[in-house]
């Protein structure tokens, strides 16, 4: 029901087109645009707040397991240096997490989004060679689209990443930004 829309507000921005192209020019496997990006594009747009996407992290996730640490270390510094518009949060899912993150990376980039706090967080987006999106969400897209915020399993009231989920409510301020937020604690 919501995948036309969802592909029509990705494909019409300019911001996500071109951080595609950028991304190609890098060639990593499985770039996928996801979270808090994608969630705030499709919050503003159906909200009609403006949105751009150089005034936050560009989530970009991808999995390349030939890839070394010095290697994406190198990949970070090249987008940095060459496309300081955006503020870059690369994470490459094959490699281990080397920060205190909370978030789980697994052997697939669905599965990782699977994995984080919210539903309406737990997308992404891909572009394939010529030029078509694939959705990823694994729980869907009506939360987004709905403007709720649920928790994913492993963060419902009762188990282990609750608490985090309430902290990120909290710290991330978002029912003061998109009042029309139905937030689930």
């Amino acid at each position: 029901m919501y995948e036309e829309k969802f592909l029509d507000i990705i494909s019409q921005n300019a911001e996500i087109n071109e951080i595609f192209t950028i991304l190609e020019k890098m060639h990593l496997r499985q770039a996928t645009i996801c979270g808090g990006t994608i969630r705030n594009l499709i919050w503003n747009t159906l909200t009609g707040r403006h949105s751009s996407l150089k005034i936050g992290d560009i989530d970009v996730y991808y999995h390349d397991p030939s890839q070394s640490y010095e290697d994406y270390l190198f990949t970070q510094e090249i987008l940095n240096q060459n496309h300081s518009l955006y503020l870059w949060n690369l994470q490459n899912i094959a490699l281990p997490a080397r920060h205190a993150s909370h978030i789980h990376f697994y052997d697939s980039i669905e599965k990782t989004l699977a994995g984080f706090p919210e539903t309406c967080t737990s997308i992404g987006v891909q572009r394939d060679h010529l030029k078509n999106y694939q959705i990823i969400a694994p729980y869907g897209l009506t939360d987004l689209f709905n403007l709720n915020v649920k928790p994913t399993p492993g963060y419902r009231n009762g188990q282990p990443g609750h608490q985090r989920y309430v902290q990120r409510i909290n710290n991330k301020n978002w029912a003061t930004q998109w009042p029309e937020l139905k937030i689930e604690f």
